[in-house]
């Protein structure tokens, strides 16, 4: 078990999250930010301070519970949390800042926070490791009240930023040979990105999001069988998988466990942000395939941290940096289906939409073959991207072949 230091993670600013929550600071709606454990969302809350002490809002008016605290232990429940906060909210004119880190320790806080919404004039800030808090639990008791932040780990952008701040001057290629191998994680930036530390923190998270964000919400007693199942389906990124598939692995390993059962495995372990299923549409027919899906994981150095060569696996690895990166720009992401060619991801946002394919070096003429004519069969004019660790990537037929770290560092290029 490597266990952590005691000392803060360095403050990296994070524009374009604090962007997003700027227009809601000061008003009476509940913001909820979700994502990762430790993908940075308690140094979210800290920025979102330290803007308001700038602003001059009393300290008083603050009040900041981190519910994975010892010091909080005894807040167990709604009743607890509202007899809290009465406590120590007692006597505030105006404006309370109401922050809770991990709010899912609580058991039915959404009731706890529908009466603050009530009985106060509530600056309120939520944080949670597990998507089950956004159930219709909450729906029911906040309708139409707060808006949700999704929180990833460090772009690479970000990272290079965070890099060069803590570290030092380094070039971009080498940069990013590092955040294939150890991905963007923020408590980094505490370890000065030094590799062996990283790896042995980033193989402790993936336990912890295991165990305590998808075996205890989700009530699942085989833990043994929900690793396995995990590791296999993280080995297999960027892969169409089935659950029978996985059943049939588990089969081969000794372990019987039914495809329900791995199907609510991989629901678990979306909902604790730990792995994200992709949908595959038939580009043709506009319509949801109901087989056969792909698997990314949040963060490609868990992948290497709990056993997996990312070098050896690059174009899964890749794959699974630009379907983040797109997930972090706001993109719905499917993978796509044109006769028998497959394509790695249709992206939409609004009513815009662009294709990817991602691949690690336009070798040969048969790569090239493959990777600009997967877009043979889409007849429309939305923009098309072939993505490469090509250093002078072709451009073909209106296709755009782009180097993914420039891609990676650029602006949001459907934007233009």
């Amino acid at each position: 078990m490597f266990y952590l230091p005691k000392k803060e993670i360095a403050m990296i600013d994070r524009p374009t999250y604090m962007d997003q929550i700027h227009p809601f600071i000061g008003k009476n709606v509940i913001k909820v930010l979700v994502g990762a454990r430790r993908s940075g969302k308690s140094t979210l809350l800290t920025l979102i301070r330290k803007q308001l002490a700038a602003e001059g809002v009393a300290e008083q008016s603050i009040l900041h519970i981190n519910f994975e605290s010892c010091e909080f232990s005894s807040i167990a429940n709604a009743d607890d949390l509202t007899r809290y906060v009465s406590e120590r909210m007692n006597g505030i004119d105006g404006t309370v800042r109401l922050f809770f880190d991990e709010i899912q320790e609580v058991d039915h806080w959404e009731k706890a926070v529908r009466s603050f919404m009530v009985d106060y004039d509530a600056d309120i800030y939520l944080t949670g490791s597990n998507a089950r808090m956004l159930s219709s639990d909450l729906a029911t008791y906040i309708t139409g009240r707060y808006v949700t932040i999704n929180v990833y780990p460090f772009s690479f952008a970000e990272f290079l930023d965070a890099y060069r701040q803590s570290v030092g001057p380094i070039d971009e290629r080498s940069a990013f040979h590092r955040y294939v191998a150890q991905g963007g994680f923020p408590f980094q930036t505490d370890l000065a990105f030094d590799e062996a530390a990283s790896l042995r923190y980033l193989d402790d998270l993936f336990s912890t999001i295991l165990f305590k964000d998808v075996v205890r919400h989700a009530g699942i007693r085989d833990a043994d069988a929900l690793e396995r199942g995990i590791r296999y389906v993280i080995g297999e990124e960027g892969h169409l998988i089935t659950a029978p598939n996985i059943a049939s692995y588990m089969k081969s390993e000794h372990r019987k466990v039914s495809a329900e059962t791995i199907a609510n495995y991989l629901n678990a372990a979306a909902k604790a942000f730990l792995i994200y299923r992709v949908p595959r549409e038939d580009v043709i027919g506009k319509r949801t395939l109901k087989i056969n899906e792909k698997y990314y994981v949040v963060d490609q150095g868990l992948r290497r941290a709990i056993g997996f060569n990312n070098a050896n696996a690059i174009d899964q690895v890749l794959e699974g940096i630009v379907y983040m990166e797109l997930r972090r720009r706001g993109y719905d992401v499917h993978v796509g289906k044109v006769d028998d060619k497959e394509i790695d991801f249709i992206a939409r946002r609004g009513d815009a939409v662009s294709y990817y394919q991602v691949t690690y070096l336009i070798g040969s003429q048969q790569t090239a073959e493959r990777e600009f004519g997967a877009f043979a069969g889409i007849r429309d004019n939305w923009p098309k991207y072939v993505l490469s660790m090509d250093e002078f990537p072709q451009t073909r037929d209106g296709i755009q072949g782009i180097n993914i770290i420039e891609w990676l560092l650029a602006d949001d290029i459907a934007r233009r």
